[in-house]
């Protein structure tokens, strides 16, 4: 993915004095980051189907919900990237998740809702919208959310109900992915908090 804008800043330092010294481009994406509830019970779910499955369980620390991936930005315009993102909002909101699935072509075990979410459609399009504005390009496909538990899936089965796992909506996420000797690791450049909702009378 590159940007439009050729003239990006060439400064390093990001938002709360970060400072990231690294190669000149990240590979980052949108997401939502659970709350440590919802990370824990996604983790035991994905713990219950590693051995049925024979798969590779995702590390707790790294559950996320992919709201819109970039791939890789030249890392002089992040901060471009995040004023755009700044122009984004809507009212905090929850939802589902309520099955878990398979997709044989990447070997993926995933939970997700059952239900359309508008309210998260409503936020990966004015994600989409904001970015194109400002130039910003990137590959368009039809969002599905869900949350990677398992990889290397080698027995996929149909999809099942799961208990079902609350998840409140409050913030999105801007994270690079870095890969690292020890495998790909997270790191998260800014949070945006949601509006909160107000009292209707």
């Amino acid at each position: 993915m590159q940007s439009a804008d050729k003239n990006c800043s060439s400064s390093d330092t990001y938002p709360h004095g970060m400072q990231i010294k690294r190669s000149d481009e990240a590979r980052v994406f949108f997401a939502l980051w659970p709350e440590a509830s919802v990370r824990q019970a996604l983790h035991r779910l994905a713990m219950e189907y590693q051995s049925p499955c024979e798969a590779r369980v995702m590390s707790a620390d790294t559950l996320h919900m992919t709201l819109l991936f970039l791939g890789e930005v030249a890392r002089n315009c992040l901060p471009q990237l995040m004023q755009t993102a700044d122009k984004v909002s809507i009212p905090a909101f929850g939802f589902i998740l309520e099955s878990i699935s398979f997709w044989q072509h990447n070997r993926i075990a995933y939970a997700a809702p059952l239900e359309k979410i508008p309210a998260l459609d409503q936020l990966v399009a004015m994600l989409e919208q904001a970015l194109i504005a400002t130039g910003f390009q990137f590959d368009h496909h039809e969002f599905k959310p869900h949350v990677t538990l398992l990889r290397n899936v080698r027995h996929a089965s149909e999809s099942q109900s799961i208990t079902p796992i609350m998840w409140w909506v409050d913030s999105y996420v801007l994270v690079e992915s870095v890969t690292t000797e020890l495998g790909v690791s997270y790191q998260i450049l800014r949070t945006w908090p949601l509006s909160p909702i107000t009292a209707q009378y």
